[in-house]
Parts: structure tokens; C-alpha cells; sequence
């Protein structure tokens, strides 16, 4: 082979690798919702705490081509207590595989929990808690995800006020994004999302999506919501949900476009 043909060669194989697209493996929802998730669910272990022991903890996972854990390995340690709860956090998580040309493979990653008392001070003081109340017991830990409508008894929204539901609930604390009433835009977006047997929720992300600001709004009015957990054998567990929320611009007796807003749930 003469070097003129050798380098047509090589250009060419390196056009087709340039020209392959890889999409990385990556948690339901994107890193938006991994950070918004770990902020939610951690608990600092008291025996860390109490002594003052700060840091990180990694994790090195592979994740296969239909979005499986194949292996962990922990790569940074901190305490015992510290490595269980950010294990505990990770495989909560559901995945999507990493492709090529839209063709699931095998993928790497790390995965990473700190632990910083002052930061999580401020965090818990902006959640409103300190530890996971679980209102039913006891709970499944096989960490089995269940569909709604094969459940004992199904997840159900759990209001202060006991005259609202979820379509109070929505109409009362969602806000029309102003994009969205410029643009005169209507439609549905449908956010779905696992209720832990915790009652809060998990992997949240948008199913069916509709954009200027609808979809995020949707995403904090879904994540306002506290749930009692579906049962099956007696015990709490997690469970597959969605919610709907339809944005639609009404006409009023002034001519104006008014929001008005509809919700649903189901699995």
C-alpha cells in the first residue's frame, strides 16, 4: 500500500469516528436532577457529624447497554457511615445507556457525594429536615420499582389542608410562565417520577415536554408535592407515578387571555 492510499485511509477512518456521535450514560433527568435529588435524600451519618469528619466520597460505576449497574467500586472513602449513605443515594437512581449513532453500549462514570457540615447546616435549614420520615411501616428494601395500578393500595397526594386535591393543589401554587403567555402557548407536560417509601420523590423527568418555562415549572409544582407511598405485601414501597398538568390561555369576557391550568395522576 503506497502512503498517498494509506492516508486517504486513515482520513477517511478518522472522518467516520469524528462523525460518530456518543451520548454518555447518564441518570433519569440529568445532572439537574442527581444534584436536586442529593439534596433532598442526604442524611450526614451522626458518627461523622458529631466528630466533625468532612470530604467525599466516589464511586467508579458501568452502567450496560440497557442502562444497568454492571459493577461499583468505591474510590474515595470516608467513613463506613458516610460510604453507606452515598451508596445508598447511587442506587436510587434509575439510568439511561450511553449510546453511539443511537445504539445503546456499555459506558463509565463516577459518581460523587460530599460531606461538609457548614453546607449542610444551611441545606437542612432549606429543606425543612433533618431525617426521613417515613409515614408507613415498614419498608421494602429490595428497591423493586412497582407500576401504580398493580399496587395494594396506590400512592395518594398528602395536602395540610384535607379540602384540597391535586388540582387545588396545582391551580393554587402553579405560576404561568410569562414566555409561555407571550407565546400564547398551551399544552401538556407530564412529569414522571418514582414516590419513594419515604413519600418523597425521585428520578424525576419530563415525559412529555412543551417548553417556555412550562417544563420547569411543571418540575417545582411535582416536587411540592408529599405522598403517602403505595403498599404492596405490607410494606412501602417505590412505585412508577406521572403527573399532568395542562397549560391552557383562555379568553375572558375582556378579551384577554387568561391561564388556566388542569392536572392529573396516574402510573
Amino acid at each position: 500500500m503506497n502512503r498517498s492510499l494509506a492516508s486517504v485511509i486513515f482520513t477517511f477512518l478518522a472522518f467516520v469516528l469524528h462523525a460518530q456521535e456518543f451520548i454518555p450514560a447518564s441518570a433519569i433527568g440529568g445532572n439537574q436532577q442527581i444534584k436536586y435529588f442529593i439534596d433532598q435524600e442526604l442524611i450526614y451519618p451522626p458518627s461523622a457529624y458529631e466528630t466533625g469528619i468532612e470530604g467525599k466520597v466516589a464511586i467508579n460505576y458501568s452502567v450496560d447497554e440497557k442502562g444497568q449497574i454492571a459493577y461499583i467500586i468505591f474510590r474515595d472513602k470516608l467513613t463506613p457511615d458516610c460510604d453507606r449513605e452515598t451508596l445508598r443515594i447511587f442506587r436510587m437512581f434509575e439510568w439511561e445507556p450511553a449510546t453511539v449513532n443511537g445504539i445503546p453500549v456499555k459506558d463509565n462514570g463516577v459518581f460523587e457525594v460530599s460531606f461538609n457540615i457548614k453546607k449542610y447546616n444551611r441545606l437542612c435549614k432549606q429543606r425543612g429536615y433533618t431525617l426521613l420520615l417515613y409515614p408507613y411501616e415498614p419498608q421494602d428494601t429490595s428497591l423493586t420499582i412497582y407500576q401504580y395500578r398493580n399496587l395494594e393500595t396506590a400512592p395518594h397526594p398528602i395536602f395540610t389542608n384535607e379540602k384540597i386535591n391535586l388540582a387545588g393543589f396545582v391551580a393554587a401554587n402553579l405560576k404561568y410562565p410569562d414566555a409561555a403567555i407571550k407565546q400564547n402557548l398551551s399544552g401538556v407536560v407530564t412529569v414522571g417520577f418514582i414516590v419513594e417509601p419515604h413519600g418523597r420523590i425521585s428520578n424525576t423527568y419530563i415525559v412529555n415536554s412543551l417548553g417556555a418555562g412550562c417544563n420547569e415549572e411543571a418540575l417545582r409544582i411535582v416536587r411540592m408535592i408529599k405522598w403517602m407511598p403505595g403498599t404492596q405485601h405490607r410494606m412501602a414501597v417505590r412505585t412508577r407515578m406521572s403527573i399532568s398538568i395542562s397549560f391552557s390561555l383562555e379568553q375572558g369576557p375582556d378579551g384577554n387571555f387568561n391561564p388556566n391550568v388542569k392536572s392529573s395522576y396516574g402510573g
